[in-house]
C-alpha cells in the first residue's frame, strides 16, 4: 500500500510546484479570513482529483490491477493518500502563518480549529469522491467532483469567519476541535467499503 500511495505522491511531483504557488496566492497576496483553510483544504482536494486524472490519461489502474496486489490494498491506498495530501496543505499553512507574523508582521490567523475544520472537509470530500468515482470511473465523475469543490468553497466562505467568532470555553472548543477529524474518519471508513464492493463489482463484471 504504501509504494500505492509513493507511486502517486511521485506521479503528482509536477503539480507540487502549483500546489505551492497556490498558497502564496492566497496566503500572501489575496488573504482573507478563509485563507488558512483555503490552503490547507483545497490542495488535498485538488491533488486527489488530478491523481484520479493522471491515472486515467496513463491507464495505470489497469497495470496495477495486472500485479499480484488485492483489491484492498489498491482501494485503501486512494484513502490513505488524502492524509498525505492533507499533511502538505497543513504544512505550507503552517509555514505562511510563521512567515506573515515573524517577517511580515502581518496577522494570519491560523488555529487548531482551522485545522480540524479543514481535515474533516477535506475528509468528507474524500468520502464522497472515491465512491462516486469507483461507480461512474473517473472520467464520468469528473463533472460531479467539480460541483462538489464548488460547493466546498462556497462552504468554505461561508465557514471562513467561524473559528474566529465561536466563543467557546477552552473544553468545549477542545472537544468539537477532536471531534470534527473523528467525524471524518468515520465518513472515510463507510466510504471506503462502499468503494471497496464497488471496486470488487466492477473488477468481476470486468
Amino acid at each position: 500500500m504504501f509504494n500505492l500511495i509513493r507511486k502517486d505522491v511521485i506521479a503528482l511531483r509536477m503539480y507540487f510546484l502549483f500546489v505551492a504557488v497556490y498558497a502564496v496566492a492566497f496566503g500572501l497576496f489575496l488573504v482573507s479570513p478563509f485563507s488558512p483553510m483555503m490552503i490547507c483544504m483545497l490542495p488535498a482536494i485538488m491533488m486527489t482529483v488530478f491523481s484520479s486524472s493522471i491515472e486515467l490519461r496513463n491507464k495505470s489502474l489497469l497495470f496495477i490491477g495486472s500485479l499480484p496486489v488485492r483489491r484492498r490494498e489498491i482501494v485503501l491506498a486512494k484513502y490513505g493518500s488524502i492524509f498525505v495530501y492533507l499533511a502538505l496543505g497543513m504544512l505550507l499553512a503552517a509555514a505562511i502563518h510563521a512567515f506573515n507574523e515573524y517577517v511580515l508582521d502581518v496577522r494570519f490567523p491560523f488555529t487548531a480549529l482551522h485545522l480540524s475544520l479543514s481535515a474533516e472537509l477535506a475528509m468528507a470530500f474524500a468520502a464522497i469522491y472515491y465512491p462516486v468515482q469507483f461507480w461512474l470511473g473517473v472520467r464520468n465523475s469528473s463533472f460531479i467532483s467539480f460541483l462538489v469543490i464548488f460547493l466546498t468553497a462556497a462552504i468554505l466562505g461561508g465557514l471562513g469567519n467561524l473559528p474566529g467568532k465561536l466563543s467557546l470555553d477552552l473544553p468545549s472548543r477542545t472537544q468539537l476541535v477532536a471531534g470534527l477529524p473523528f467525524v471524518g474518519l468515520l465518513l472515510l471508513s463507510v466510504s471506503y467499503r462502499i468503494s471497496l464492493r464497488l471496486f470488487l463489482r466492477k473488477d468481476i463484471d470486468g
